[in-house]
């Protein structure tokens, strides 16, 4: 093992990021050793420690030292490293990060430097600047032609063909959709780094949530990210989010064995970073109902005392742990250069600490753990801020300070002038045995090695890596799983991707149920277990329900969770085959997850349950029990709950066990229901899951007691559930509630604020508070998320007043016939054939996916609510501009506009899609709506079509001559 885990070593500990964090680890430093306290609140004039002494004063343990490979003016603000296949270090500058007023700074640039040590002597002799034309950049990474920028919101790559330092180009945008949020500047994208696969990896926290994909890519094909891991692939052109969950991860390295491990800000600082994992995180939970329980760090240890808060670990407070809760950068060391005892340790930068963590990683169980070791430096200038740290070519380790002071550095404005670089070299060490290479993951000697730079070269093919499946190595086993697959989508947060496809391979599908058959191995187990989340959904529960029969695994800490992630799908799409998996599953967590899974469909779907109950009864009573908990879960905060087929039989077989308070509360919710009151003591208790506080609301909302309004309004300022509380508020008929929900309307999470809208569109007097926010200075509702159709719904409740402001505030739709056809001639003159020939029809289609493929169908791709535009007469543009420009000119029968008033006083408008004495489905905007018939008082079919009249007025010239050009299509295009 020694030869791969040298070469992989040193290609991979090349590539490190920048990171915040938390821990809790043992020091052997004593008091002395520490600086003193700086409040630089108190003096923001302060200047850090000359370079040289910052280096002669650190504390090193017997036979380091440090000393400056670079400082300014020849560096400042390093954010970010990388080494190129010359022994370069390419180090992002950041400028336009500012402080907590102005959050960012765009009226300077970041820039990216390259710092060259010829004549090694530990010193930076050469500095080059590559580019300074880029903003709000995080990390820098070399290789595929180029070099790669994360510059939230985008990923940009600038071509350098011929390695002359010198941009071939301007940068291209080769991924978008990352956020920077407008409350939280801290957690953005960062991080990028190649992997032993060819992938560029990279990071992002959870108060940046986003949606990923290429330019132009549709929303609804993106892949949205709440933090966690991401990886690109440069060639196909393929983005995935492969865990879910943390705060804010800044800092990874993968190990000798290929396996990746990252660093995360605040509350918990270490995690193996299996794809598909959903990792807690402390600001709530996750927004997939179906993730009960998240995974935990790997780390035995915090770097600061956990009986108060996290805030209270600075300022020397957690000297004795660690030095506090926040952590930046990591690197596992896998060069020869220094003793054994630093070979394969983790090492992790600890801001208010000022000083380097470390940590011994372990087998444990299928997974891993850490464990704390003794720190390894410990900085006296007040000003150090290590953000990251690298393993560099010559075996030593390099340390980015970005050299300023304060919490998320500067309350009193960032010190932009300073930044060093230091070189920390055991002085007693040998030349490293094995060179660096670029990129990271093709040097070395070993099978591991060999497999990477075969897969990435195209060299392997699907039968050599099935047979690679027997091979003695459980790590070269595990690869030749995630290579097999590395091609087939993986799962978002929600759930399996929309539009895409799996490939057609039923002898690897074969070759991995044997596998989780027959391995012995738990890191194999749980890599087969990740792998669930590709494989097309027919196929996992057969393969699950092998692993799920390893009995050995029943308390693993990792194992029961990940096969879970990969069944929830099943719940929606094919319950009856995860009665088949919980029919053999010998693990109580996940037989448990999957009863509540299939509990909470009882009311549409009761079958299943009564199935999974029958086979229930043939299972030891230890696991009946973890059903009857499973359906505990499922139906906390429900008021009452239709009794399944075998309950009487499960509960007797449960009668001698010692759980009668299960059972009591079970019979009750099976026969009487639960009383309002402890509803209500449910959704009110901060102790209770936000999941059950949530069920409990929507019970409470659908029984209405009388001071259902003061509880949701209690709610708002609670992200997890302000969504429903808003539901609930939308029943009260009063002005200040829509003035409040247009007040709080930022405080929604971003994919639950369409659905704010159309409240506030419901009533006159929830849409006069809505039109009052609209761009205003405070608390504003950008204009773009209200579109036509909430325009449209606003003028058909028939208010002058509304509409007047509607015009002043969001603007004007044309009624008029005259004018649409003054509008029509006047476009048909604009759109003429030249421009339309310079139509970017790749934009175009995604221009349509966005705007019309909810309700159309177009070459196969849409919905069929609306008519199918493939047949149509598109090749004419007047036909195009009449059925846009003026849409209830001409409108079938089918798809006439309906508008429904409910008994509560809410007015809808939309498409009826199916109707029938208990129901009405209705496709409003964003959203389909099942209405009970007795809950409708009125129903009005209009002559209007519900495709909005203004859809072209928010579209640039440049956008609408890509659409239209797009729909004149005679062939479908792809999208770029």
């Amino acid at each position: 093992m020694n030869h791969r885990r040298n070469s992989i070593a040193h290609s991979f500990s090349i590539f490190v990021a920048a990171t915040v964090l938390v821990a809790r680890l043992a020091c052997h430093c004593t008091a002395d050793d520490f600086p003193p306290v700086f409040n630089n609140e108190a003096d923001s004039q302060a200047s850090p420690m000359p370079a040289d002494q910052a280096a002669a004063t650190m504390k090193l343990p017997e036979g380091f030292r440090a000393t400056v490979y670079a400082s300014e003016p020849d560096v400042r603000n390093p954010i970010a490293m990388a080494w190129d296949d010359r022994g370069r270090m390419w180090v992002a500058e950041n400028y336009t990060y500012s402080d907590r007023t102005q959050h960012f700074d765009l009226s300077l640039r970041d820039r990216v430097i390259i710092l060259n040590d010829r004549d090694g002597d530990g010193h930076a002799e050469s500095r080059k600047v590559f580019t300074d034309k880029v903003q709000m950049l995080t990390s820098v990474e070399v290789g595929r032609g180029g070099v790669w920028l994360m510059c939230p919101p985008q990923l940009l790559f600038i071509p350098d063909a011929d390695g002359d330092d010198v941009p071939d180009g301007p940068p291209e945008v080769v991924l978008d959709g990352f956020t920077v949020s407008q409350s939280n500047y801290h957690n953005f994208a960062n991080g990028l780094r190649w992997g032993p696969d060819g992938w560029l990896y990279g990071r992002c926290g959870h108060s940046c949530p986003g949606n990923l994909g290429v330019p132009g890519t549709p929303d609804d094909r993106r892949v949205p990210i709440d933090g966690g891991m991401w990886r690109f692939h440069p060639q196909r052109k393929t983005v995935e989010v492969l865990n879910h969950g943390t705060v804010n991860p800044w800092g990874s390295d993968w190990d000798a064995d290929g396996e990746l491990f990252f660093i995360n800000t605040v509350i918990g600082h270490l995690w193996h970073s299996i794809p598909g994992a959903h990792f807690i995180e402390s600001f709530g939970e996750s927004p997939n109902p179906l993730v009960y329980e998240r995974m935990d760090m790997i780390a035995d240890h915090y770097h600061y005392d956990r009986s108060g808060s996290w805030t209270k670990s600075r300022d020397g407070a957690a000297n004795d742990l660690g030095g506090g809760h926040a952590h930046i950068g990591m690197m596992i060391y896998q060069s020869d250069r220094w003793p054994k005892q630093y070979h394969d340790k983790l090492f992790t930068l600890n801001m208010h600490g000022l000083r380097a963590n470390v940590e011994s990683l372990h087998r444990r169980g299928a997974g891993y753990s850490a464990r704390h070791q003794p720190d390894f430096f410990i900085s006296q200038d007040p000003f150090f801020r290590g953000i990251e740290i690298s393993v560099g070519p010559d075996g030593d380790v390099y340390v980015l300070d970005w050299s300023d002071t304060g919490e998320c550095h500067d309350h009193t404005g960032v010190h932009r002038t300073s930044g060093r670089v230091y070189k920390i070299s055991y002085t007693a060490g040998n030349e490293p045995s094995v060179a660096f290479a670029k990129p990271a993951c093709l040097a070395g000697e070993g099978t591991l090695p060999q497999l990477w730079r075969d897969y990435q070269a195209g060299k392997t093919t699907p039968q050599q890596l099935r047979g690679l499946l027997a091979d003695p190595d459980e790590h070269v086993r595990v690869w030749a799983i995630r290579l097999l697959t590395d091609h087939w989508p993986l799962d978002t947060f929600m759930g399996p991707q929309r539009g895409v496809t799996y490939p057609d391979d039923p002898e690897t599908l074969t070759a991995l149920k044997q596998a989780a058959t027959d391995d012995p191995s738990g890191l194999v187990q749980l890599t087969l277990a990740s792998t669930l989340q590709r494989l097309p959904i027919e196929h996992r529960a057969a393969i699950a329900a092998e692993i799920v029969a390893h009995g050995q695994y029943a308390d693993d800490r990792d194992l029961p969770m990940m096969v879970w992630f990969g069944l929830m799908p099943l719940v929606e799409s094919d319950p009856e085959r995860l009665v088949d998996v919980a029919s053999r599953c010998r693990w109580p967590d996940t037989l448990r997850w999957i009863t509540r899974g299939l509990a909470t469909k009882v009311e549409t779907s009761p079958q299943p349950l009564d199935d999974l109950l029958s086979a229930s009864l043939k299972l030891p009573v230890t696991l009946q029990t973890s059903v009857l908990r499973g359906l505990s879960e499922a139906y906390r905060g429900w008021l009452k709950v239709p009794m399944p087929d075998d309950w009487s039989a499960l509960s007797k077989s449960q009668a001698a066990t010692d759980n009668p308070d299960l059972l009591r509360e079970l019979n009750l919710l099976f026969g009487d229901g639960r009383a309002i009151d402890e509803l209500r003591s449910i959704v009110k208790s901060s102790k209770v899951p936000l999941k059950t506080r949530q069920s409990a609301l929507r019970s409470l909302i659908s029984a209405r007691p009388d001071d259902l309004r003061e509880i949701c309004e209690s709610l708002l300022d609670q992200r997890e559930l302000n969504a429903t509380a808003a539901q609930g508020l939308s029943l009260y008929n009063d002005p200040a509630v829509g003035e409040k929900l247009a007040k709080m309307y930022r405080r929604f999470h971003i994919s639950d604020r369409p659905q704010v809208i159309e409240i506030l569109v419901s009533r006159p007097s929830f849409a006069a508070a809505l039109l009052d926010r609209i761009d205003a200075d405070k608390d504003p509702i950008p204009r773009e998320d209200v579109s036509a159709f909430h325009a449209r719904q606003i003028l058909g409740l028939g208010d002058d007043a509304l509409r007047a402001k509607l015009t002043e505030s969001w603007g004007a739709l044309r009624d008029s016939p005259a004018d649409r056809r003054e509008k029509i001639n006047a476009m048909k003159q604009e759109l003429s054939g030249d421009v339309l020939a310079g139509a970017d029809l790749s934009a175009g289609r995604a221009l349509f996916k966005k705007t019309c493929s909810q309700c159309h169908r177009l070459f196969g791709d849409g919905e069929k609510i609306g008519p199918d535009l493939t047949g149509a007469q598109r090749s004419s543009l007047e036909y195009l501009l009449e059925n846009i420009l003026d849409p209830s000119a001409v409108v079938g029968k089918d798809h006439r506009m309906t508008i429904v008033l409910m008994d509560d006083g809410r007015v809808l408008n939309g498409l009826v899609v199916s109707k029938n004495d208990k129901t009405m489905v209705i496709q409003t905007q964003s959203r389909q709506e099942t209405l009970p018939i007795d809950s409708i008082e009125n129903v009005k079919e209009t002559t209007l079509s519900p495709m909005p009249d203004g859809l072209l007025t928010t579209l640039t010239e440049t956008h609408i001559r890509d659409l239209i050009g797009y729909l004149m299509s005679p062939t479908q295009v792809e999208l770029e």
